[in-house]
């Protein structure tokens, strides 16, 4: 299909859809040319670019986005949970975890918020043949991707989630908003020093920002011997292979990284901004492209 050109819409119209990633820090971040590559495979005419927004210039950065007639965007952190009052209407996976990391303008000028993050998640782990149903998964963190995360096992009825977080408070707090949603058990563990992954876990996600553009930094856990498999999952992108993975390698864990989850999110909001079904295997690429994998 032919490409979007450009400069025969500034000369005739009309103007091409644009859509933003906002977040702090986006350096590194490689969404704008997995969705260009996206846009481009579906003869798409949108444009799509990065800003990076600080907490101090959320509200007037929204405002000006809706003001520019922008078509719709990514949110990534930290402005994940504090971008839902710019918003007018949210999914039942935003209200229940609270969390928004894809916007789409409507027809009447409304801006709708979803949060494709722990679908995408749960997506990575089904091209791999893994399920969730009746499993006890152990998330790490208690951010945005972790809230998604965990909705999107509850509604899927995992067996048990267990939420782990230096701050028990923000644990107890999700926990409580998405107990009796499913007939999933949500329990929650503080986080005090090392961290030992239970024994009984079948899954465990990495779903703090700690190791994105850092190949030496990693939260302090532990994978103790066992001798039942783990699949260790981490959000994180940006390297491929975090040290998190390798130390989960190391223990003899199934590794799921976190480029299967970024690709299926943006397939997803992709879906939702044009009504089209974009190229997957082109966007991984895209992907690996941009690391040099």
């Amino acid at each position: 299909m032919e490409a979007y050109n450009a400069l025969q819409a500034l000369m005739k119209g009309p103007l091409p859809s644009l859509f933003f990633c906002i977040g702090d820090p986006v350096v590194g971040n490689p969404t704008e040319h997995m969705v260009q590559t996206a846009f481009s495979s579906l003869g798409f005419s949108g444009r799509y670019l990065t800003c990076r927004v600080t907490k101090d210039e959320l509200a007037p950065a929204v405002w000006g986005l809706r003001a520019l007639g922008f078509a719709g965007g990514n949110v990534t952190a930290p402005h994940k949970q504090t971008v839902l009052p710019f918003l007018d209407e949210l999914s039942e996976s935003a209200l229940l975890g609270k969390a928004v990391n894809c916007i789409t303008r409507r027809p009447d000028g409304t801006y709708y918020g979803d949060n494709t993050d722990g679908k995408g998640f749960l997506q990575s782990l089904t091209e791999r043949n893994l399920t969730v149903k009746n499993k006890k998964v152990v998330i790490l963190g208690s951010g945005g991707a972790a809230s998604a995360i965990a909705v999107e096992l509850v509604l899927a009825k995992a067996g048990e989630v267990v939420l782990v977080n230096r701050t028990e408070e923000r644990s107890r707090s999700l926990a409580k908003r998405l107990s009796g949603v499913s007939s999933t058990i949500l329990s929650v563990d503080r986080w005090v020093g090392t961290y030992s992954i239970p024994l009984d876990a079948d899954i465990v996600v990495q779903a703090t920002s700690v190791g994105l553009f850092s190949p030496t930094m990693c939260v302090d856990v532990a994978f103790p011997q066992r001798k039942t498999p783990l699949i260790a999952c981490d959000v994180v992108f940006n390297p491929v292979r975090t040290l998190f993975l390798q130390r989960a390698e190391d223990a003899g864990c199934t590794l799921v990284d976190g480029l299967g989850m970024l690709v299926n999110q943006g397939i997803l909001g992709i879906q939702q901004w044009t009504g089209k079904a974009p190229d997957a295997q082109g966007m991984r690429r895209a992907l690996e492209e941009a690391f040099g994998v």
